[in-house]
């Protein structure tokens, strides 16, 4: 299932982005082109309301609605008694605290019991143990986000094995399958999330520019989503943004890793005479 969130998600593709500059004001080749922001403002007129991303592995997505209770269906839930562990793969912002707040929320409604929440801090050897640890409280039911989908399968497999119903968000473990070893997987559109992130960049500069990409440097499927669209959408659509630079970011510390790569790119890329006109866009979740 895949919801469409209307801004790009946490370490996906942060673009920072500097307009070429000129020596002298009055010159023309390098002013924005208002035929180019028109475009792209059409273009996410046109794409709106659109799911532009598969499953991973190609599925066709469903809307949340797909997954409302009827009242009856929640008296059942409730009758079952059933025991919930959130294991994330990184707990250190306010996205990962939102998302816990909104699991526990919705469990709570449906009287399922919240028995565990992990942080594995990006390390797939202590999510692993994590999925261990709380599988000796035998829970009916894990919702996670996996930090590596190759490190990380055996561990899930085995708890699917042991009945624990599966629900994943954003990455799913390699060799799963959908409705054998887990429920469904659950994300943004994260591929239209990046193609958005195009236009609207496209827009600001005017279709004309200098721009580096500050991606997440892992296997993880969301945010390859995001960028793979991003660059893809200004590569092919907007042939004079330039990208000059891209840099990935591992983490724990995206944050304070993204400034740092952008920061480097500004003393780089970004040297601009007194009397020139220069220009400088930054996009971050």
């Amino acid at each position: 299932m895949i919801r469409r969130l209307p801004i790009v998600a946490l370490a996906a593709v942060l673009s920072l982005s500097v307009a070429s500059c000129s020596s002298s004001t009055t010159g023309t080749s390098n002013a924005p082109d208002a035929g180019v922001s028109e475009k792209a403002q059409q273009a996410l007129e046109d794409i709106k309301g659109q799911v532009l991303s598969k499953g991973p592995n190609g599925e066709t997505p469903s809307p949340a609605s797909a997954a409302e209770l009827t009242p009856e269906e929640i008296e059942k839930v409730k009758a079952l008694n059933a025991k919930a562990a959130v294991v994330m793969h990184y707990g250190g912002n306010d996205w990962a605290t939102a998302q816990v707040n909104g699991l526990k929320s919705e469990f709570e409604k449906l009287g399922i019991k919240v028995i565990a929440t992990t942080d594995a801090n990006f390390k797939p050897d202590k999510q692993v143990s994590d999925i261990e640890t709380v599988m000796t409280q035998d829970p009916d039911i894990i919702v996670s986000i996996p930090t590596d989908p190759v490190a990380t399968a055996s561990a899930y497999k085995k708890a699917a094995e042991a009945g624990t119903k599966l629900v994943f968000m954003d990455n799913v473990p390699q060799g799963l399958t959908a409705g054998q070893d887990y429920v469904s997987v659950v994300s943004a559109d994260n591929f239209g999330n990046g193609v958005v992130s195009a236009h609207q960049m496209a827009k600001a500069l005017g279709g004309k520019g200098k721009i580096g990409l500050v991606f997440h440097q892992a296997d993880f499927f969301v945010t390859k989503q995001r960028y793979e669209g991003f660059k893809e959408t200004i590569t092919k659509e907007y042939p004079e943004i330039q990208v000059v630079e891209e840099k990935g970011i591992a983490g724990p510390d995206f944050a304070g890793d993204a400034q740092a790569a952008a920061n480097a790119m500004l003393s780089k890329y970004l040297t601009c005479p007194a009397s020139g006109r220069c220009g400088m866009f930054l996009q971050k979740a």
